[in-house]
């Protein structure tokens, strides 16, 4: 699959950069979270965790990235057209709910053997281990996806400058870190679907073009190549 190992965690890192906000860095002495900003950064918690299948697919789908990249336990054909069957259908949609998500992840995990199976549950694992068990699902998405510092959005791990911009935080505005980031509300990524980005942003477009490369490598394995 040539171009399947792609940036499909962009999204996911766009999530981990508002809650990680939150978190000055080391000898950042000055920093005060003021009593709004901790409501909002709950309010994005809540709404992780009211999402948590929706991210379960999208670190499912990162995994499948990796375990590609081992000739033990790399996609067939034929696994590659089923997990296509299940995946294309929520392309175009606009809302992915969690029943959906959950179907989703049944869908894919049934098209798996047990070798992938339990190389996606390690991949996972360690993942977590990194991460320290802060940011949910998605933190430190930018391993083993061709992500680098200084890639296409110019920041960190591909991301837009100035954090996570393509949401609707506005460098320069009232509250937050050096009196300059807003929160997205995330009352509006209510269903959120993360194959449908929001293309009116250049960040959305970007990830849409991502997630455009990562089902051409997935058709072009279920075809053989």
């Amino acid at each position: 699959m040539k171009r399947l190992a792609l940036w499909t965690g962009v999204l996911l890192l766009l999530i981990t950069a508002v809650a990680a906000v939150a978190q000055p860095p080391p000898g950042a002495g000055g920093f005060q979270m003021t009593p709004e900003m901790q409501k909002q950064i709950e309010a994005w918690r809540k709404w992780r965790e009211a999402h948590k299948y929706t991210f379960q697919l999208t670190s499912t789908l990162r995994a499948l990235i990796e375990i590609d990249k081992d000739q033990k336990t790399k996609l067939t054909p034929a696994q590659a057209k089923k997990i296509l069957a299940v995946l294309q259908p929520y392309r175009n949609k606009p809302k992915m709910t969690q029943d959906d998500a959950k179907n989703a992840l049944k869908g894919i995990k049934a098209a798996l053997n047990v070798d992938q199976l339990n190389a996606i549950a390690r991949i996972e694992a360690e993942r977590r281990n990194r991460r320290g068990g802060f940011g949910g699902p998605g933190a430190g998405a930018g391993g083993g996806m061709g992500m680098r510092p200084g890639g296409p959005g110019g920041g960190p791990g591909g991301m837009p400058r100035g954090g996570a911009g393509g949401a609707g935080a506005r460098p320069g505005g009232p509250g937050g870190p050096g009196g300059g980031f807003r929160m997205p509300d995330p009352s509006r990524m209510k269903d959120f679907n993360p194959f449908k980005p929001d293309t009116s942003t250049p960040f959305g477009q970007r990830a849409a073009q991502m997630w455009n490369e990562f089902f051409k490598g997935l058709q072009q394995r279920a075809a053989g190549k």
